[in-house]
């Protein structure tokens, strides 16, 4: 037992380290997938010449993360929690988040560059990578407790602190653990893009470096930082779900539905959070007198909007089709990758580095593989949404496929069932809830996906648009363009919330 111990912990991940990289080896030296994967022999080479500035620059990155990553992680306990204590506020504070994430970064950091939040980038984007995702997961880990622990509280009259305490938080702490895994890339590919707005040092830094003077030795020296200060605190947040859901039972129940709203509070919050951030945007431009280059005014971004409607109506078109096509297919990959490391376990010690990559080094330096492969063109663009979308879908869908009833497995061996009857009749079943929110959480980010590969590239829609009318110095146009893409993100949250809510009431039924 010792042994397989053992070699599940170590040896397998260790084997499937090392045929990663023995291909990463061949790939490069034959140079398979272009120039721009270099052979590992060139990366070691690079860390080994420029080593101390690749690890001065993974400590500020590292650091910026942490910090950011931290400080948005503890602002998305906090506010889920208040959702717990005023059921009443799930609705405003979801909503506001939906809004908040869905501003693409390409619009922010050149905002804040501008602002004397601009030494701070890093720590901003770190924080907002991770704030979303655990509002989400929190709110929702929040309301599955189930109803007869509900209802033994409210018959013993305990206070709203006491069933926070001792009901609520434990329940939703495999999620709050979930939520975590989920922060640790999303951090530190929050810090690394920060770093390309403004950063003395940093791995972000090296990365501009580095392809500006076609270094692909050293990109990806950065990179493999990267990815191993990721996989460290990834394993260390794994460690805690495993332990919170074996603690604390993972529920298997579909969240409680929000607290409803009447229906002319439910229009009037609508409305009302979309013109507050309007209104604020517009005292924000009058009382610091920005100019026009920093931030227009929304009245001349709506009159671009509305003059020039077909161009943003065209480019929405081609945006909407790269981030629906890359979120049901990255739902598909991840879900089946999900899928086959829990019916064959020790592929999951195997692909777990391989899966970590992905999310961990920023899309511009995936672009020119995949370009070299695919062409520069919208496939790129959607073949970048597809690895961007999988990686919430395959951690959630894992989450969920492990997180069976107690003793239900003990009850499906006494039957003599066998693995795939167990995969189809109970840990897909059970999967249902957490399937649905990371469905809602890559629905909302699959547009900041697309926009920002088209940005990169130069392609497409909404990107290519934003970056075509910045160039030319038109703000009002280009501040157009992520206004539609503000819109489009919310529509995907609103349609797979509601698509939610009905998948819910059916299972449950």
């Amino acid at each position: 037992m010792r042994t397989q111990t053992l070699g599940g912990r170590w040896l397998l991940p260790a084997l499937g380290v090392t045929v990663l990289l023995v291909l990463w080896q061949v790939v490069g030296a034959g140079q398979l997938l272009g120039r721009s994967i270099p052979p590992l022999t060139e990366v070691i080479g690079a860390l080994g010449s420029r080593g101390d500035v690749i690890w001065r620059a993974t400590l500020a990155t590292g650091q910026r993360a942490l910090l950011g990553g931290l400080a948005g992680f503890a602002l998305g306990v906090l506010l889920a929690s208040v959702t717990a204590w005023l059921p009443r506020s799930t609705a405003p504070v979801l909503r506001s988040a939906v809004l908040i994430n869905a501003i693409p970064v390409v619009a922010v950091g050149p905002v804040l560059m501008s602002l004397s939040t601009r030494p701070f980038i890093p720590e901003i984007f770190a924080g907002l990578s991770v704030l979303f995702s655990t509002v989400l997961a929190v709110s929702d880990g929040l309301r599955t407790a189930s109803p007869s622990s509900e209802a033994l509280f409210s018959v013993y009259g305990a206070r709203r602190s006491t069933r926070f305490r001792l009901l609520l938080f434990p329940s939703a702490l495999p999620m709050v653990a979930d939520a975590l895994r989920l922060a640790v890339p999303a951090a530190l590919l929050g810090a690394i893009l920060g770093e390309w707005f403004g950063a003395d040092r940093g791995l972000g830094v090296v990365m501009v470096s580095a392809m500006r003077n076609v270094q692909y030795g050293l990109l990806w020296a950065a990179a493999l930082a990267a990815i191993v200060v990721s996989v460290v605190f990834y394993a260390i947040a794994t460690a805690l779900e495993r332990a919170a859901s074996a603690r604390f039972a993972r529920g298997t129940q579909a969240p409680s539905p929000v607290a409803a709203l009447r229906r002319g509070e439910n229009a009037l919050l609508g409305l009302a959070i979309p013109v507050a951030l309007v209104l604020l945007w517009q005292i924000w431009v009058w009382v610091g007198h920005v100019p026009q280059i920093v931030a227009p005014q929304p009245a001349g971004v709506g009159r671009a909007l509305v003059t020039d409607f077909v161009p943003y109506l065209e480019a929405a078109a081609l945006t909407t089709v790269s981030a629906l096509g890359g979120l049901v297919s990255g739902a598909i990959v991840g879900i089946g990758l999900a899928v086959l490391v829990s019916v064959v376990p020790w592929l999951y010690s195997m692909l777990s580095p391989l899966a970590l990559i992905i999310p961990t080094v920023p899309i511009v330096v995936f672009i020119p593989i995949i370009g070299g492969l695919l062409g520069y063109g919208m496939q790129t663009v959607f073949a970048s949404c597809v690895l961007m979308a999988f990686f919430p879908i395959y951690v959630l869908a894992l989450s969920g496929l492990r997180s069976r009833p107690p003793g239900a497995d003990d009850v499906f061996a006494v039957h003599g069932a066998g693995r795939w009857q167990r995969l189809i009749r109970l840990s897909l079943p059970s999967s249902v809830p957490t399937l649905l929110l990371a469905v809602r959480i890559s629905a909302a980010n699959c547009f900041l996906i697309a926009i920002s590969a088209e940005w990169l590239m130069g392609q497409g829609g909404l990107g290519r648009l934003f970056s075509e009318r910045r160039v030319v110095l038109d703000n009002d146009g280009s501040w157009a363009a992520v206004i539609v893409a503000v819109a489009l993100s919310v529509a995907a949250y609103v349609i797979a919330a509601a698509a939610e809510r009905r998948v819910s009431a059916r299972w449950q039924s």
